[in-house]
């Protein structure tokens, strides 16, 4: 009886088995299709040329520069409009009194002006007035302004070639070390595997009593663990790296991005010699037009400030017009009615504001920030040598550690092999191998080491030449290629 009630109940267990197999088949398959579609979101190829390429279109230090220039265009156009005349309308709507003239004259009313007033005495006045007032000759208030803005819009645009070159500096030290911390990782995971299956080797000799003693066994498992060390930091600087690129190019949060260069491969080194370079550097560096430009402006402000005790001389064009129903119109040369009538006019005339010294103090506090700026200028200009210098020699110094740690990395490999091969037929032991693997690896990293260097010099060379600003043709790549 069990066993048929085992049959019976067999098929619709089987059924259900079925279906939720196929649930869970369902399942698996819309998750594997969920994150295979959050892979590709996620992953971003990307190179050096692109990195700083899409650093210099959408960072918003540089929406922030260019909003600055916009200031400066503004005040220009502030400064232009200032020669335009100056147009002012009034107008409006109130209460006002009826009047009527006398018989025979044009300035007597028949109406008292303040008592027996009624109700039927009030009306309703509309009027208006317009001035125009144009500038004539203002001893330079407005043409020096107008100067000045336009100085400071060409010192605004080399801040913000400035800041360009700032920014591709800071996206091409992080680009190089995400590669350093990659080849890092990557050689390091490699010398770990080596390590694991040369500690496993080892345990069978020490298993076997071929003379292997526990201290080699120990001496290979400390330096796996240093090896674990250095791969955890080569870890974590390549995941800060990449965070900083992510942040600097605008990429979504949790972004990967996987560098389309097969290594930490050196860039060509330019062939110029340092006279031609430093001469470029004083053609093309912004920071010396920006402080020229920042200088030339202030001075012009200054004489503008200083001209604000001379009077303004200008043209001045009015009218005024009102409109009362039951108000004659007062026809005479000699009374104006400002509440029923037209009158027109033109003057020429001068306005003088005296400021005692304020205005010779504001001329002499924007002389003294032009000459701040000049003499920055001026040391701008002899520190360039220095600056140049600088990345030549860390880019030589750096050539120079590559060559030789490569020659070392090629013999402390042959020292390294040569020495895992002594030991697996019992002629070495963990200390010869221990001391070449460390050797190896030294030099290994040495190698990384100066070719990042060599690179962030190379870039650094470009910022100190005025070259890393996005144009094609630079020492340091900066575009798509």
């Amino acid at each position: 009886m069990r066993m048929k009630h085992d049959l019976d109940h067999g098929p619709r267990c089987c059924s259900a088995s079925r279906q939720n197999a196929r649930g869970m088949t369902r399942c698996l398959v819309v998750l594997a299709v969920l994150l295979s579609h959050a892979i590709v979101c996620r992953a971003e190829p990307l190179s050096r040329g692109g990195a700083i390429a899409r650093a210099l279109q959408q960072n918003p230090q540089l929406a922030a520069a260019r909003a600055v220039e916009e200031q400066a265009e503004a005040r220009q156009a502030q400064a232009g409009a200032a020669r335009w005349p100056t147009v002012t309308i009034s107008a409006g709507v109130g209460p006002s009194l009826k009047a009527r003239l006398l018989p025979g004259t044009a300035v007597q009313s028949t109406q008292n002006a303040y008592s027996d007033v009624g109700w039927n005495d009030l009306s309703v006045v509309v009027g208006g007035q317009l001035q125009v007032l144009q500038p004539l000759y203002t001893f330079g208030k407005i043409d020096l302004r107008a100067l000045a803005t336009e100085h400071e819009i060409r010192a605004r645009k080399a801040q913000t070639e400035m800041t360009r070159a700032d920014l591709a500096f800071n996206v091409a030290s992080l680009y190089e070390g995400m590669l350093f911390a990659q080849e890092t990782e990557r050689f390091l995971a490699e010398i770990q595997h080596w390590l694991d299956r040369t500690i496993e080797s080892t345990e069978r000799a020490l298993e076997a009593d071929t003379g292997i003693t526990e201290q080699d066994v120990l001496r290979l498992q400390a330096a796996l663990a240093a090896a674990q060390l250095g791969c955890n930091q080569a870890h974590s600087g390549r995941r800060q790296a990449q965070a900083g690129l992510v942040a600097y190019l605008g990429f979504p949060a949790g972004t990967e991005l996987t560098p389309s260069e097969a290594g930490l491969d050196l860039l060509p080194t330019p062939s110029s010699g340092s006279a031609i370079l430093i001469e470029l550097a004083r053609k093309q560096r912004p920071e010396l037009r920006a402080l020229s430009e920042g200088s030339q402006a202030l001075s012009a402000l200054a004489k503008a400030e200083a001209a604000g005790n001379l009077p303004d001389f200008f043209a001045l064009v009015f009218l005024s017009a009102a409109y009362t129903p039951g108000r004659d119109l007062v026809e005479t040369r000699y009374v104006q009615d400002p509440l029923n009538g037209f009158y027109p006019g033109l003057l020429v005339g001068a306005r003088w504001q005296v400021t005692g010294s304020m205005a010779s103090r504001r001329a002499d506090e924007k002389q003294a920030m032009a000459r701040e700026l000049d003499a920055t200028r001026r040391w701008a200009n002899a520190g360039l040598p220095a600056q140049v210098t600088a990345a030549l020699e860390d880019l030589e110094r750096a050539g120079k550690d590559v060559e030789q740690a490569d020659k070392g990395v090629i013999r402390s490999k042959q020292w390294m092999l040569r020495a895992s091969a002594d030991m697996s037929i019992g002629l070495g032991n963990t200390r010869e191998l221990a001391d070449a693997s460390r050797a190896y690896v030294d030099l290994r990293i040495a190698s990384f080491d100066a070719r990042y260097r060599h690179n962030v010099a190379l870039a650094a060379l470009a910022r100190a030449t005025g070259t890393l600003n996005g144009t094609p043709g630079g020492f340091y790549p900066t575009q798509e290629r």
